[in-house]
């Protein structure tokens, strides 16, 4: 009873618990229960939802969906390029979509409704419509054509050029059939009904169309298909053609350029006089001829040199320059036999000298002979070597003079040749041309060949995976679809609907929303009993008060006061409960003064002040009630009381309370009935007159409790201006009719208020309803159980 929760501005109960509030929990109790009270807007919504689904499924012509699988082959184009090198039918993502493109086009649907004859065919000109979808329709024409009219009327400019831009169109073009319209119309309609999609990752494109006539369903994608694979062939065909006409045209033009541009070289060549046996300038080939002669006698010059300087370099070191160290230095090589032979010989003198050395060491007689041997072969060698020196000269001289001349006729041949220089850089132009236009011409020839080939196969990467049957099982709509589809919205709905009510449900309805919400002492709830409020006839008669006077008895019958003869129900238990409550918040025994009031006019104060007064009086305590509401005298009223004396004649001081005083029988409860005149202009000072405290202390001198049935707080300030004599104050609120915020204002009004309000009472509660909002910690959540201790009112 004193947990707490969050607020939300006055709005909904609380869903969330404090203690879960640091993790953001859901109290999901709370959630159910709000749940539970909603039940009926819920159910009212998805009811309402299934109506609007049967509603169109009765009025929705059934549909039937048809569906055909094109595929593009690889295998068929990897079979073309066998015979072909040209064909690139590639199956990327790109030719996908360019493929899926077409199949949508003008030129493929506009064949489909001409093969067809859709514009002439009623059944698809003028399908079934959906009511539904007719009255939505009627419904858009039926708004928008007043604001056409506004728009025309205000805007009288675009109606005039719209009606000129028409005319002008009429005049440039001529009027168009009823049948041509009616072609256009069907192409739009197909293209706007037909559905072409990739078929997850693979080269196959479906073909999908919804229809209410399942063989025109049928018959319309598979001649979609059949179209399309045409197209495919027939565009091949078409490009092949256009492009062998156009290789032809080239051909022929590449191939005059070819002949002409040799014609033009070997003319050129023939005039400029540039023609030798081995297809060459003249000029060039002398060039050519000299410059390897030339070469070979620089080369034969060098040699010559060589030879003469090595000779020269021996034959300046003299005789004994030959031998050193017994070994012969090094000489030329020589082609001269008899040098050679020299040289041999030598050599093998000084081989005997060295060994004779070395056989007979100090003989002089035996080495005598072998160095006269080698002094003479040296001396052979010598000369010869001076008679090679002489010839190497000879050489070289020759050599010399045959490189002067060949430089000097080489001199002479270049010149010639620089004279034809500019005609062999044209002659070389022009046979440079008649190359490169030859070559093209042969590659375009080759590829001429090939395409003119591809042209006699009828085939393409294109071909029809299935076809679409006529079927009499309709695809929709759908009644299991349709009917879970109103329940989800019909549940969406109620569900928005039940989370804006209890967002402006504001209203007191549970303990929780006194104790936690209000800051107040919850007295409990006092049950929803009709004929509490009929208004009951009364008997009058004389007694003999306990004051020792004669007092009117008022013979109050069982509906008026429904505690004293249900003293074992809900109702009496919580009259019990507020009787306790004052017994404990009174300081002493003395008498108590308790003011009963509430928020708004209507929600029964004065009948719970009678029947609390009645509780109390039931327990030996004397009571007194007073109809302190001077403006509405409710409870007066409520008792059919027409006495002429009342509360204001007390406090004009014409009689005393005494003589006012009424007894209700069977209660052993006294009443000061209200009876101020509607017209009276002073009502709101009745209850701060010193007259009426002077009352009201006399009467807590004569009984132990002193209730007053005061005013409502909200329209008036009765209850401000007796707040300093009250001892108590209790409030009685209806059942989920008073908003908390209003309540708070009221109780956060005065200081004085708060500080003594006993607390709050629940009345006219629906018990059935209340357990909707309460949850399982709430004693009211288990009423069935307590029937054994008091039973239902």
């Amino acid at each position: 009873m004193t947990r707490e929760g969050f607020r939300y501005q006055s709005g909904m109960d609380p869903l969330r618990d404090p203690i879960s509030a640091p993790t953001a929990t859901i109290n999901l109790s709370r959630v159910l229960a709000a749940l539970r009270r909603r039940r009926r807007s819920i159910a009212f919504s998805v009811a309402g939802w299934l109506c609007l689904g049967m509603f169109y499924l009765a009025t929705t012509p059934r549909y039937f969906d048809a569906s055909s699988q094109v595929l593009l082959d690889a295998n068929i184009d990897r079979t073309i390029r066998q015979v072909s090198t040209t064909s690139d039918m590639s199956t990327t993502d790109g030719a996908m979509e360019s493929a899926r493109l077409v199949i949508t086009s003008d030129a493929v649907i506009s064949r489909v409704v001409d093969r067809l004859d859709l514009q002439n065919d009623p059944a698809f000109m003028s399908p079934p419509q959906a009511l539904t979808r007719t009255m939505i329709r009627g419904a858009i024409d039926t708004v928008a054509t007043p604001i056409r009219k506004l728009r025309d009327l205000f805007d009288p400019g675009m109606q005039d050029g719209g009606a000129s831009s028409a005319a002008v169109t009429e005049e440039g073009t001529p009027p168009q059939t009823d049948e041509a319209r009616n072609r256009v119309t069907a192409i739009d309609e197909l293209r706007k009904s037909v559905v072409v999609h990739r078929i997850g990752q693979s080269t196959a494109f479906g073909i999908e169309f919804r229809w209410t006539d399942s063989k025109v369903a049928a018959e319309i994608v598979n001649t979609f298909a059949d179209v399309y694979v045409a197209d495919v062939l027939n565009a091949n065909y078409a490009a092949t053609e256009r492009m062998t006409e156009w290789m032809r045209a080239r051909l022929s033009q590449l191939e005059e350029d070819a002949r002409a541009a040799a014609q033009a070289a070997e003319q050129f060549r023939a005039r400029n006089g540039l023609v030798s046996a081995r297809d060459s300038t003249m000029s060039q080939d002398a060039v050519n001829s000299l410059n390897v002669d030339l070469s070979e006698a620089i080369a034969e010059q060098a040699r010559a040199a060589a030879q003469v300087a090595a000779l020269k370099k021996i034959v300046e070191g003299g005789r004994d320059g030959l031998v050193v160290d017994d070994v012969l230095v090094g000489l030329p090589a020589s082609d001269d036999p008899d040098f050679t032979k020299l040289r041999t010989a030598m050599m093998g003198a000084l081989t005997n000298l060295t060994r004779a050395k070395l056989v007979y060491g100090d003989d002089a007689a035996q080495i005598a002979a072998s160095q006269k041997r080698v002094d003479n072969t040296g001396d052979l060698l010598f000369a010869s070597l001076r008679r090679l020196l002489g010839q190497a000269r000879s050489d070289l001289t020759l050599a010399s003079a045959k490189v002067d001349a060949l430089q000097s006729s080489l001199d002479k041949a270049v010149g010639d040749d620089a004279k034809n220089g500019p005609a062999l850089v044209r002659l070389r132009a022009l046979e440079q041309r008649a190359d490169t236009l030859s070559a093209l011409y042969q590659s375009f020839l080759s590829k001429f060949q090939e395409i003119d080939q591809q042209k006699s196969f009828p085939v393409s990467n294109v071909r029809i995976l299935n076809l679409a049957e006529t079927t009499l099982d309709s695809a929709g709509p759908s009644t299991k679809i349709i009917l879970a589809l109103c329940v989800v919205l019909g549940l969406l709905t109620g569900l928005l609907i039940a989370a804006i009510r209890e967002w402006r449900d504001r209203f007191v309805r549970t303990a929780d929303h006194v104790t936690n919400h209000l800051d107040a002492h919850f007295l409990g709830y006092l049950p929803r009993i009709e004929k509490l409020y009929e208004k009951p006839r009364f008997s009058v008669r004389t007694l003999t008060a306990r004051l020792d006077r004669e007092a009117k008895v008022i013979s109050a019958p069982k509906a008026a006061v429904y505690a004293l003869t249900n003293m074992r129900s809900k109702y009496t238990e919580t009259l019990r409960n507020i009787r306790l409550a004052s017994r404990l918040a009174s300081a002493n025994d003395e008498s108590c003064l308790l003011g009963l009031t509430s928020a708004k006019p209507g929600e029964g104060k004065s009948i719970t002040a009678l029947n609390l007064a009645a509780v109390i009086a039931s327990t030996g305590n004397s009571v007194v009630l007073v109809d302190a509401d001077p403006h509405r005298s409710g409870l007066s009223h409520h008792l059919g009381l027409k006495t002429e004396k009342g509360l204001l004649d007390i406090l004009t001081g014409r009689c005393a309370w005494e003589e006012v005083l009424l007894r209700l029988g069977e209660t052993e409860v006294d009443l000061i009935p209200g009876l101020v005149p509607k017209d009276f202009p002073h009502t709101s000072e009745i209850l701060s007159s010193s007259a009426f405290h002077e009352m009201l202390d006399a009467l807590k001198w004569q009984y132990d409790y002193v209730i007053l049935d005061l005013a409502p707080m909200a329209p008036v300030i009765d209850v401000r201006s007796i707040l300093k004599d009250l001892d108590q104050l209790v409030i009685v609120s209806e059942f989920g009719r008073i908003s908390r915020g209003l309540l708070e204002h009221l109780l956060d009004s005065d200081p004085l208020i708060r500080a003594k309000l006993l607390g709050i009472v629940l009345n006219k509660v629906d018990l059935t309803q209340l357990k909707d909002y309460v949850d399982d910690s709430d004693t009211e959540a288990h009423a069935n159980d307590y029937e054994v201790y008091y039973g239902r009112p």
